[in-house]
């Protein structure tokens, strides 16, 4: 069950923007996800997908992680450096194993936690971790920070340019009305007499 309205707010848009794209395929699709490690957005997913959904781990947050957790593991900066710069060569190439093998072999940590951290990390990730750069050639996506910089841009610029914010409640329910946009129920939503005879309903969000 999904509790966050954020998150419920997000997956009407997912499921949307899906439906619009391959609702028309007569067979089932599968779908690939690029996300961060977050546990609750997989949950969110799989809510909505199913089996069907391929995960594959962002590389900026792969990145993001490796770097922050080997600035508390590595004994000084020339070993974090060079640690870094083999680990980020081989998983760029999906060779996880490679990796955690030089972790646990050649990697000496001043902070034991963390290093347990990074490691466990990369094993509970390591069937989401792939040929980033055979994908990147293939010139599909590898990572969604433009995206999320996108989607946020055009929903917030506006307000923000006028030195305002959103609360949670106005936030939702701005993007409430953009959903009903999105799926051509904007007659239906403020015009019901008029739009009684039209086929679309509010379904998807019973449904969802």
């Amino acid at each position: 069950m999904i509790k966050d309205k954020r998150s419920f707010l997000f997956l009407m848009f997912l499921k949307i923007a899906s439906l619009q794209e391959y609702g028309k395929e007569s067979e089932p699709l599968p779908i690939v996800a690029i996300t961060d490690g977050a546990k609750v957005i997989r949950q969110d997913l799989y809510a909505v997908f199913g089996t069907l959904l391929v995960i594959i781990l962002d590389w900026y947050h792969l990145g993001k992680k490796l770097r922050d957790l080997m600035s508390m593991i590595a004994l000084n900066k020339a070993d974090k450096d060079r640690h870094l710069k083999f680990m980020f060569y081989h998983l760029w190439r999906g060779e996880i194993y490679t990796v955690l093998d030089y972790l646990r072999k050649k990697v000496q940590a001043k902070n034991e936690e963390k290093y347990l951290e990074l490691i466990g990390y990369l094993e509970k990730h390591r069937d989401e971790i792939i040929d980033y750069q055979l994908r990147k050639k293939a010139g599909k996506m590898i990572g969604v920070a433009l995206l999320k910089k996108a989607a946020i841009k055009s929903l917030d610029t506006v307000r923000r340019k006028k030195g305002m914010s959103w609360r949670e409640t106005g936030s939702l329910s701005l993007g409430i009305l953009r959903v009903a946009e999105l799926n051509k129920q904007w007659e239906q939503l403020w015009f019901p007499a008029e739009a009684a005879n039209d086929s679309m309903s509010l379904q998807w969000v019973s449904n969802l």
